[in-house]
């Protein structure tokens, strides 16, 4: 103990000198009991266990104060506007709060002799920055603070797994300007199951609120930043929205609350739980809201991601989206270092890390499915502002052509019919070209495109054995 005394304080000394302070371990309220251990395999104790003291850092200036907390994972649990103390953030579980949720294969997953609670079998992979659905907080081991920011090193738990850490880390950075807590997060990932599983929607983050911000609030129409009349919702059910100014608001009566700013995410989730207006911090009644995106977790991979909490009235929340950099008004991927938010079905890559390509096993992994698909992140394009597509790919197979597929608004998904695709011819020596992709004219492509995939055209199937597709990029202009 007093080794690991010494060591703290030469710590805070050193971090100290780069203008940083550590933290003050506060003493908890209360001692902390953690969940017993089940005796008998088979044998788990209830979801109902004493939920972790709270040993909380704030952020605060004149408009917002934000806490997280070092026995919850480092998660959010406290999110208010300045001259209140009514915390927004809903602690009815380690399930909730404002936090990072992945997700990957395989599902059911099991490890150490521990199998899942039934009901959350299906979530498979599924580490939580805050902690299990027993109740079990997940280990902070470093974090920082200064005035305006915290930093906070979490080794998340499997959410349906009792005590179970994860073979990853998530890390993340708060900084507190003005009426808003910008967040950075981290995820580095080392499982021992080298398995590429196919990508899933996942929480990043997501955010659960108390009842009284029970107005679920953003643009989904297709004249986005002209001050265009919003969206309200009040339902319960847990419905993906396609968010075209990548925001979602949750408001009270009042109509004011917390903005949930994603640059260029598209698909936000709102859900509501128990009687809309109705509960506080503690109550299993809440208001929900993610960013829904797609990505694919890669056993040895690193994922990044930014956005901003803005407090306040909705028009303050428009008001700051309508000040940052827009999103894309085409196409510019370009794969050197990730996949820029594209995922694939029935089909796998290389893998970790991305150097420069996309290395695309070209063909079904499912032989007994009809088809596979490189998909693209969701979009927000207009079709007149896409003329030509450039893709720049090198393809060894026999096959002569792939096809790229487009979705427009309020489709639930690719359609292979008339006026959403287009084949385009291919030579399948290996050797990188740039393939230009005339658009202007083609039949369906108008209006607002919201997705693009790129398969192998039904008479094509027949060539995918052992084929190849590395994609440097896909662009509006010539790279």
């Amino acid at each position: 103990m007093i080794k690991r005394r010494l060591f703290l304080y030469l710590w805070c000394s050193v971090v100290s000198l780069l203008a940083f302070t550590c933290a003050r371990d506060y003493p908890a309220t209360a001692p902390y009991i953690p969940p017993v251990q089940p005796t008998n395999p088979g044998s788990l104790p209830p979801q109902v266990q004493p939920t972790p003291a709270q040993k909380r850092l704030f952020l605060a200036n004149d408009k917002v104060r934000v806490g997280i907390d070092l026995n919850m994972g480092g998660a959010i649990n406290y999110l208010a506007e300045a001259g209140t103390s009514e915390n927004m953030i809903n602690n009815n579980d380690l399930g909730r709060q404002l936090q990072t949720s992945l997700y990957a294969g395989p599902f059911p997953y099991s490890v150490n002799g521990k199998e899942p609670v039934y009901k959350w079998r299906n979530l498979g992979w599924n580490p939580v920055q805050t902690g299990d659905y027993f109740n079990t907080p997940a280990q902070v081991i470093s974090y920082q603070q200064d005035q305006n920011r915290l930093y906070v090193k979490t080794v998340p738990l499997i959410w349906p797994l009792l005590n179970e850490p994860a073979d990853c880390v998530m890390e993340h950075w708060l900084e507190l300007k003005d009426n808003t807590v910008h967040v950075r997060s981290r995820t580095t990932v080392n499982r021992r199951d080298t398995t590429q599983y196919e990508a899933r929607t996942q929480e990043t983050p997501c955010v659960y609120v108390n009842s009284p911000w029970y107005r679920m609030v953003t643009y989904t129409g297709l004249q986005p930043f002209t001050n265009g009349s919003v969206s309200e919702y009040t339902d319960q059910n847990i419905v993906t929205r396609y968010a075209t100014e990548n925001w979602m608001a949750l408001l009270n009566k009042e109509g004011r609350g917390v903005g949930l700013h994603k640059p260029n995410e598209f698909r936000y989730r709102t859900a509501g739980f128990g009687q809309p207006g109705v509960g506080g911090e503690f109550d299993v009644t809440s208001t929900y809201t993610n960013s829904d995106s797609f990505i694919l977790i890669d056993h040895n991979g690193v994922y990044e991601y930014e956005y901003t909490l803005v407090l306040g009235s909705l028009n303050d929340i428009r008001q700051f989206v309508y000040a940052q950099p827009r999103p894309a008004a085409g196409p510019n991927f370009r794969f050197t270092q990730d996949r820029q938010g594209w995922y694939y079905f029935n089909a796998r890559d290389r893998g970790w890390p991305i150097n420069n390509e996309l290395a695309i096993k070209w063909q079904r992994v499912d032989t007994t499915q009809a088809d596979f698909r490189v998909a693209s992140p969701m979009v927000y394009w207009r079709a007149t502002d896409v003329p030509t597509i450039y893709i720049q790919g090198a393809f060894s197979t026999k096959a002569t052509s792939i096809r790229m597929i487009w979705r427009k608004p309020d489709e639930p998904d690719f359609f292979g019919i008339p006026g959403r695709y287009v084949d385009i011819p291919i030579i399948g020596d290996g050797q990188y070209r740039t393939y230009t992709v005339n658009m202007a004219g083609l039949s369906g492509w108008d209006g607002v495109v919201t997705q693009l995939s790129l398969n192998a055209p039904p008479n094509q199937v027949q060539f995918e054995k052992e084929s190849i597709a590395r994609i440097r990029s896909i662009t509006v202009t010539k790279p």
